[in-house]
């Protein structure tokens, strides 16, 4: 019950600060540039802009809301409370992961109709989400202000984006295939098409183990630089 109740005040939480808001306009966004660009290369801006979006939005977001809620002092307050850092990222996770699942259906409905995998696709939306989102957090607790957030997220999250090669066939697999985003592509290749059933075991273990291994990442960073430094006036 307090794992629910704590997604459901992140939730309400980026709905105040019109978080959803600005995710329709993206997605509307989306879908005017799928409809303007030609029917044969419309399949693979749709999976590129599925596989961008979570990670965008992982990474941008959950910065930004770790940073508004340090600016306006609710971790002194909320970490008094019962809530463990552990129901804290999950929650996190989640409700990112949410607005990810829901926007990705609504670009892919609009622009290409039903995912021929629904379940893969979607499992691939929302563990891409988490991951972007808990590696976003052990990032921005090391920065002190958003610019420096914004460098510090890039450097990090760029070698993620090294897969992005062997989707173009650009050098050996091999190289790519210890990048959990190397598993979100394949399985994002299932919204097009069925993929095999290796690449679907090999897709969900692979950003399972990149998921938990940010997760401890993150849990170590948060509780270094803000739960040791609360009270001392530095979280």
């Amino acid at each position: 019950m307090r794992m629910l109740m704590t997604i459901l005040y992140d939730i309400r939480f980026q709905w105040r600060h019109g978080f959803y808001f600005v995710y329709l306009l993206v997605c509307t966004i989306y879908l005017i540039l799928l409809h303007s660009i030609p029917v044969h290369y419309k399949e693979t801006a749709a999976l590129l802009l599925t596989f961008s979006d979570p990670s965008a939005l992982g990474l941008i977001l959950a910065g930004g809301i770790v940073l508004l809620e340090k600016d306006q002092g609710i971790h002194d307050s909320l970490f008094v409370t019962p809530i463990r850092l552990r129901e804290y990222l999950i929650a996190k996770s989640i409700s990112l992961s949410i607005i990810s699942v829901l926007s990705a259906w609504v670009i892919h409905i609009f622009a290409l109709g039903m995912p021929s995998s629904p379940f893969l696709f979607t499992f691939a939306v929302m563990l891409t989400s988490s991951f972007f989102t808990l590696l976003s957090i052990g990032v921005v607790v090391r920065s002190q202000s958003i610019n420096g957030f914004i460098l510090l997220s890039q450097l990090y999250a760029l070698p993620f984006a090294l897969p992005l090669l062997d989707f173009f066939d650009i050098g050996p697999r091999f190289m790519y295939l210890i990048f959990p985003t190397e598993g979100s592509l394949l399985l994002l290749k299932s919204m097009l098409q069925q993929i095999a059933v290796g690449e679907a075991i090999y897709g969900v273990i692979i950003l399972s183990i990149g998921n938990a291994v940010v997760f401890f990442w993150a849990q170590y960073s948060f509780n270094q630089n803000i739960l040791l430094n609360m009270g001392s006036g530095e979280g």
